[in-house]
């Protein structure tokens, strides 16, 4: 009878113990639950309006392009040319209109890295010298066979060493715009952009255009080196701008003398016979040749011109693309869009 009575103790003391301890899991679960939403009509504080970053302009742009390709001409006189293609690639992407130098520059270094890949991966390694065989002379031997010996011997010996000829040198000239004469020493060799292989040597560059010199620089090239030229001749290469007209300070009292117009002007440029051309090819960028003689890239104007037929032609590296016949006329600048 005792026994029974102790385990109906037991059995009720452990289902009290459960029931408390399922009494504190419940409010510790009821005190983690997070608070209801808040009932509709209440007023809830506004959202503050996110920053939207502006989209960079074109010009910034423009900037980092110029910047790369700084970079990558600064990469080809190091002679590091695998940064120079990076460089060059990345400021063609930036630009807004295609093309321009920067083609030119990345084909040239494009070159360059794969020429320098062949020549480690073809260069053999230099031959060890291989160290000499004594060889003890025998005792006795007949007359003809010591000549034969010394005969052998005049034969194994080793040739002269030939001297190697200096590497050349590396000459890269741009110029904004682009389509100049480089001279190098007073003579034409290329126009721009230019890549010149030179021996090491001190040389006059200059940038010319038709019979006038632009600039003039002098440049020291090392062997197996690489000089890059990049001027700027914009400004040279603008027309003058016109004076102002004076003002007339004249009196009141004093008649006015009739103003000069501009039809004697032109009366004046129709008797020296002259015009001009506005040259422009949207569809083909070459060289633009005018009467047999070179003006450079367009967009252009080509003054000075005999009134009369002209011949107009452009060039892509020395050949005729397109060619036309234009009427100048004098005293007038006259449009030419080259299809």
């Amino acid at each position: 009878m005792k026994q029974k009575t102790w385990i109906a103790v037991i059995v009720v003391g452990t289902l009290a113990i459960n029931a408390m301890a399922y009494v504190v899991v419940r409010k510790r679960r009821a005190s983690d639950v997070p608070p209801p939403p808040p009932v509709s009509g209440t007023t809830t504080a506004p959202t503050p309006p996110v920053a939207v970053p502006a989209p960079p302009s074109e010009d910034a742009n423009e900037g980092l392009s110029r910047a790369r390709r700084a970079a990558g001409l600064a990469a080809l006189e190091d002679r590091d040319y695998d940064i120079a293609v990076r460089e060059f690639t990345e400021a063609l992407s930036l630009r807004r209109t295609p093309g321009g130098d920067l083609v030119e520059l990345l084909r040239i270094a494009t070159d360059l890295q794969s020429r320098e890949r062949d020549r480690t991966r073809v260069e053999p390694p230099k031959p060890t010298r291989e160290p000499a065989v004594t060889r003890t002379p025998p005792r006795a031997k007949p007359s003809r066979a010591s000549s034969s010996r010394t005969s052998t011997h005049a034969k194994e010996e080793p040739p002269p060493p030939v001297l190697e000829e200096p590497r050349n040198g590396l000459l890269l000239v741009t110029s904004t715009p682009p389509g100049l004469v480089v001279q190098v020493d007073g003579k034409a060799v290329d126009m721009t952009p230019a890549r010149l292989p030179l021996r090491p040597g001190t040389y006059r560059v200059a940038l010319a255009q038709g019979e006038r010199r632009l600039m003039e620089e002098t440049v020291v090239l090392e062997e197996d080196g690489v000089h890059s030229l990049n001027r700027d001749v914009s400004e040279q290469l603008a027309p003058p701008t016109p004076p102002r007209p004076v003002a007339n300070t004249a009196p009141a009292e004093t008649p006015p003398t009739p103003p000069a117009t501009a039809a004697p002007v032109a009366v004046k440029a129709e008797a020296t016979g002259r015009g001009e051309l506005d040259i422009s090819s949207p569809s083909l960028y070459g060289e633009v040749w005018v009467n047999n003689r070179p003006y450079g890239f367009p967009p252009l104007v080509a003054q000075n011109l005999p009134a009369g037929p002209a011949r107009v032609e452009v060039r892509v590296n020395g050949e005729v693309k397109r060619r036309m016949s234009v009427e100048v006329e004098a005293g007038r600048r006259v449009a030419v869009r080259v299809r």
